[in-house]
């Protein structure tokens, strides 16, 4: 069993200290960079992240009073930071700004994320996960910021590479990466939060299954169930649409996210499972709620033959054998983190919507199991007259399907999109940044930051 060394107290203030030093050279970073540009938007949130960090220093301050230290002066903060805030304030241009400022908001979130590992203290913990969430905002935003001027560098000159843009925009480092900074927002969350994102996809997705169900049961007498199902399918995707654009989150869309988290490092894998199972249990919540406000309104809302439809998908889900529930449900988790992985590489509203729609219609028109949209289909059946009952879907679909839906999406797409990053070199973080500005900070760093572990490391 792996033994951690939790801090004592002076060994917390010490912490601390190294933390405010981080949030005072920070704060100062971004109210002088806000001076040295021209783009007010810019501006503007460059000096709402130096107040976000004077909220940090007066937090870590405060704290390290009340446990009996004595917090260091800004002066003396400035002659330790001095070689890092020196080799920043000589960059002027903004890309490289935004660069330098990622790097150490990245550095920041390492050694926050690593500091709630090795303190049991609530007070020092809580403060920790506060700065933590603010961090990973600023990280968020400059790699959107990063990224904008990239694109519009790229249309100015017409392209990039000698005139060959990159499929999707992004490499597949640069996609784990994000997918690893989101992930993390999604494990830091308290569980309640974890559940009622769960719950409320589980409803919004089975408004994806009335529309579908009911154009397929209108149309298939008239021109016949191949044509009614390609139909029905068109309509499908609403249910993802809604959930995707409202975010919220089924299980199956954890299976990248949170996971290329845990690979990176950046967190425990105990939190990916706690994640995992307050999701579906939301999820399953959500689709029995609406199970069971259809099957009260049976004959009011919707036509019979719309019940129709959903009693006969739901029997042929259940009349497969154990070989194809787990195979159909392998098709499905795999479409299903295809399309979360396709939607961090796309930019664009457009390509978004065609990218949800297009696995939205595959998943319909290929009858693939998927745990929360088939299992609703089955709970509505189940409490609408199909003859259908619980305890064939509880012991036999629900795992077989699961084991399904994890085999497609852990290791078809995020497992395999990881061995192909691995195998790239592990240049993540290194593609980002010129060779002359990782040189200046690794110098500063070494000389006046030791305490300060480098991103690289961590992935």
């Amino acid at each position: 069993m792996e033994h951690k060394n939790i801090l004592n107290k002076d060994q917390i203030i010490e912490l601390l200290q190294k933390f405010l030093n981080a949030e005072i050279a920070g704060r100062d970073l971004y109210f002088q960079q806000s001076k040295n540009l021209d783009d007010p938007s810019l501006i503007q949130t460059l000096k709402s992240f130096a107040s976000s960090e004077s909220g940090h220093i007066i937090n870590v301050r405060d704290k390290i009073t009340e446990l009996g230290g004595i917090p260091r002066s800004v002066s003396e903060v400035h002659d330790i930071q001095k070689g890092i805030t020196d080799a920043s304030h000589q960059v002027s241009a903004p890309l490289d700004m935004l660069r330098i400022d990622l790097k150490l908001e990245e550095i920041a979130i390492n050694d926050y994320t690593a500091a709630l590992e090795i303190v049991e203290d609530e007070g020092v913990k809580t403060l920790i996960e506060n700065n933590l969430a603010d961090e990973i905002h600023h990280s968020l935003y400059l790699s959107k910021k990063i990224n904008e001027i990239l694109e519009k560098t790229k249309n100015r000159i017409g392209a990039i590479n000698n005139s060959v843009e990159k499929p999707g925009g992004k490499e597949p480092s640069e996609i784990f990466k994000a997918a690893a900074e989101v992930g993390l927002l999604r494990l830091n969350r308290s569980w309640l939060e974890m559940f009622m994102s769960g719950l409320i996809a589980g409803m919004n997705v089975t408004f994806g299954i009335i529309a579908s169900s009911y154009v397929a049961g209108a149309t298939e007498p008239l021109v016949g169930g191949p044509t009614s199902k390609i139909l029905g399918a068109l309509f499908f995707p609403i249910g993802f649409m809604f959930l995707l654009i409202g975010k919220s989150e089924l299980f199956t869309e954890n299976f990248l996210l949170p996971v290329t988290t845990v690979l990176a490092k950046k967190t425990k894998i105990n939190k990916l499972f706690k994640l995992w199972g307050l999701t579906l249990a939301g999820n399953m919540g959500g689709i029995f709620l609406f199970a069971i406000v259809i099957a009260s309104s049976l004959g009011l809302l919707l036509p019979v033959f719309v019940i129709d439809h959903i009693h006969t998908v739901a029997h042929s889900y259940m009349s497969h054998s154990p070989y194809i529930m787990v195979l159909s449900g392998i098709f499905a988790g795999w479409l299903i983190t295809l399309m979360t992985w396709l939607l961090i590489a796309s930019s664009g509203t457009l390509a978004r919507i065609i990218i949800i729609w297009t696995v939205g219609f595959m998943i319909y028109i290929g009858s693939f199991s998927h745990i929360v949209v088939a299992s609703s289909e089955i709970l509505i059946s189940i409490n609408s007259g199909s003859g259908m009952t619980y305890i064939p879907w509880l012991t036999e679909f629900v795992p077989l399907t699961i084991l399904g839906n994890m085999i497609g999406g852990l290791f078809f797409v995020t497992i395999f999109q990881y061995l192909q990053i691995l195998h790239a070199g592990g240049k993540t973080e290194m593609s980002l940044y010129s060779s002359s500005e990782l040189d200046m900070l690794s110098k500063a760093a070494e000389e006046k930051a030791e305490d300060v572990e480098n991103i690289e490391d961590t992935l």
